[in-house]
């Protein structure tokens, strides 16, 4: 396990500025559209950059996300066997505590790509062999959509240890309620790949639980920023600050490009729902307004219900 660095903060005391989204590194600066959010219909309407719409209605989310559980399991599974943002920066709490990854191919840091896109860079991560999870606003922001991407797990600088998988607008998917209004709870998306590279990178565990208090736990975020060497991995642990039930803030240093990393603990908070390294949330927001705290997106029933649905596709 990896050790902490107990940088836990109590007070306001930091000036910090911050805005309302953590967006890719290369998008200038200004606010996203204040467009209003538009109901959704009944169910959960997941799209893409093809204009295809799959709605997954109520009862058959539920039912999708009862079968998957609350919890997932960590470790690489049947992968072990398989080998043959800047218009709104994240931000840096000093003093950074960011460390770079020491090895960045072993698992599960190799489950954690750079995901290169025509639009800027970002982090995702493996929940499935051909499954990225990363934020919304890595694949759709200020109205367009990512038209080609690369993802390289486990990068560092030139070095791509498993290999790298590219695709365009048809593998990027995310929630009508992200692309109507940009609300902050909803900033979540994935890449359905057109390779199969989790079966050599394994991929992480993952648990929600509704009623969980996820407030005064340490975490970690892990990611590839822009402001370090090009490529290289880097994480920071904290303590997380406050939650609601849809987003997670903490004190974990991040800056742009981590936009789509896990945030992720050793084991579940709740005993018995994920063993090893598990994720519980998507990072995606740096300082904002009146809130000292990075944050992220909870997992929860929409959002596991959206990624479970992709993970069951072929």
């Amino acid at each position: 396990m990896r050790s902490s660095n107990g940088r836990r903060r109590r007070t306001l005391a930091l000036t910090l500025v911050g805005a309302t989204a953590a967006v890719l590194s290369s998008l200038s600066t200004g606010p996203a559209a204040a467009t209003p959010v538009v109901p959704q219909p009944d169910g959960l309407r997941m799209v893409n950059g093809a204009g295809k719409s799959v709605t997954l209605p109520a009862a058959a989310a539920n039912m999708l996300r009862f079968a998957a559980g609350h919890s997932g399991s960590a470790g690489k599974g049947d992968a072990a066997k398989a080998k043959p943002d800047a218009a709104v920066p994240n931000t840096v709490i000093p003093p950074d505590g960011r460390v770079q990854e020491a090895v960045p191919a072993s698992y599960p840091w190799g489950a954690i790509a750079h995901l290169a896109t025509n639009k800027g860079d970002c982090t995702g991560f493996m929940l499935s062999r051909d499954v990225l999870v990363t934020a919304g606003h890595c694949v759709h922001w200020n109205g367009s959509w990512v038209t080609s991407y690369t993802v390289t797990p486990g990068r560092t600088g030139g070095s791509a240890p498993f290999g790298s998988c590219s695709g365009g607008i048809n593998d990027v998917w995310t929630t009508w309620n992200w692309i109507n209004g940009y609300p902050t709870d909803h900033d979540y998306g994935l890449v359905k790949l057109t390779c199969d590279i989790g079966y050599s990178t394994g991929w992480f565990g993952w648990w929600y639980h509704t009623g969980e208090n996820l407030a005064n736990q340490y975490f970690y975020v892990e990611g590839y920023p822009v402001d370090k060497p090009e490529g290289t991995m880097w994480w920071d642990g904290d303590y997380t600050y406050s939650q609601t039930p849809n987003k997670l803030w903490y004190w974990i240093d991040t800056h742009n490009g981590q936009s789509g990393s896990p945030v992720y603990h050793y084991n579940s908070v709740t005993p018995g729902l994920c063993g090893g390294w598990c994720v519980t949330g998507i990072h995606t927001n740096g300082v904002a307004g009146t809130n000292p705290a990075n944050s992220g997106t909870r997992f929860r029933p929409d959002v596991m219900s959206f990624i479970n649905y992709w993970i069951s596709q072929p």
